[in-house]
């Protein structure tokens, strides 16, 4: 049987985290940012996808929130891709360091598009993860691999309850 969550079972969700329905000016700022910032890398090859998670991207940033990317390349590229995108990030000043937090970018989430079922490293019932996939907001996706990563967890989630906050992350894409 295939994983799914209430509606309130979300509303539990969204009152933990402090999820808003809609953005606030902050997390608007640091989407901007991603989008200008992702010009600099979407040029490097085997990169398929750049999606923002976490805080942010569940409406719930701070000024003291970090900007989580999620980074999916092809199979073969997945450490130059994470070397290069971390090298021009920490030229430009944008990474997130040990002493600045805030508005930067954390580089930790990579996948290769062999690898974005996460059926099999899911724990039991792991609303988290669950909610993350809903909220997830992509900024690049190649070749489809937004709509890829979401019929491969498709497996293990139904999130068809949800279709609309989906459907509306999509118009985040600025670069296909």
């Amino acid at each position: 049987m295939k994983q799914t969550f209430s509606l309130q079972e979300l509303e539990k969700f969204k009152k933990y985290f402090n999820i808003k329905n809609d953005l606030s000016e902050i997390d608007k700022v640091f989407l901007e940012k991603t989008k200008k910032y992702t010009r600099f890398i979407k040029w490097i090859p085997g990169l398929k996808m750049i999606a923002v998670g976490n805080s942010i991207s569940m409406n719930a940033g701070t000024p003291e929130s970090d900007i989580d990317l999620f980074i999916v390349t092809t199979p073969d590229s997945m450490w130059v891709n994470r070397i290069v995108i971390t090298f021009i990030f920490s030229l430009l000043w944008v990474r997130k360091t040990d002493k600045k937090h805030a508005g930067m970018f954390c580089l930790s989430f990579f996948a290769t598009t062999e690898w974005i079922n996460f059926k099999n490293w899911k724990i039991e019932n792991d609303i988290y993860l669950y909610f993350w996939i809903v909220y997830l907001k992509p900024i690049l996706s190649y070749e489809n691999t937004y709509e890829k990563f979401l019929q491969a967890n498709n497996s293990w989630a139904d999130f068809s309850l949800y279709q609309d906050i989906i459907e509306n992350n999509k118009t985040f894409i600025a670069y296909k």
